[in-house]
């Protein structure tokens, strides 16, 4: 009973938060992260998940990258795919458990940095060749959306990328559509899409979205090599 009344009033706490222009926060995801499951997303036993794992990966614009910035870590999952593919790896979540968890799933790994950071207070850094939003904008309000988006324009070098890749179902409610920031970006002039995906996934869609900074001519700074579809 006393469970029940904290979810429900965490629910409208919530609910509140969204209608002000704020989206989720760390506590949010607390009781997900308290779960003496080590899986908390259910990520690791999946083929399905180990396939939308490796259609991020495919989907990137170049093999390696020189310093890449993971938002939404969680458990590191997407991570330690991540990681033998970047120079440096910033991997940051605004949860203390996830983050926790990551850095012990990397301790083999000296390159990658864990972070706790809520990128809407702050980005981890500057100077990023690729910054990758995996499941995580749409825990974010439209408002948010935007100041997120403009600081990352800040933060990635010129012929940089940001890849934004979301599942999606036509009856999620509490969340921001991925399409709103796929139509910000697209918006921008100083942003180019180089591509956009979308296939099925679970009871809805999973999509993938590349932008480079700067013209699609223009040649990335420190990448080896480009892909293009």
């Amino acid at each position: 009973m006393v469970m029940s009344l904290a979810a429900t009033l965490d629910g409208v706490s919530r609910r509140l938060r969204w209608s002000t222009g704020r989206g989720w926060r760390a506590h949010d995801f607390a009781a997900r992260y308290a779960k003496p499951s080590g899986d908390v997303w259910g990520y690791a036993g999946s083929p399905e998940h180990v396939r939308r794992a490796e259609w991020i990966l495919s989907g990137l614009p170049c093999s390696r990258f020189r310093r890449v910035l993971e938002v939404g870590c969680a458990q590191g999952f997407l991570t330690e795919r991540l990681a033998p593919r970047s120079d440096s790896l910033v991997a940051c979540d605004f949860s203390p458990d996830a983050v926790a968890q990551t850095r012990r799933r990397l301790t083999d790994a000296p390159h990658v940095e864990c972070r706790v950071a809520d990128i809407r207070d702050e980005f981890p850094g500057a100077d990023f060749d690729l910054c990758l939003f995996s499941d995580v904008l749409y825990y974010l309000s439209k408002r948010e959306t935007e100041l997120v988006l403009a600081e990352a324009s800040r933060r990635i070098v010129p012929g940089g990328f940001v890849v934004i890749a979301s599942e999606w179902r036509e009856n999620a409610s509490g969340l921001t559509d991925p399409a709103y920031a796929l139509a910000r970006l697209d918006a921008q002039p100083g942003w180019t899409r180089l591509t956009r995906t979308g296939r099925p996934f679970g009871s809805g869609e999973f999509v993938l979205a590349v932008y480079r900074r700067g013209a699609a001519s223009d040649a990335p700074l420190h990448t080896n090599d480009t892909r293009r579809s």
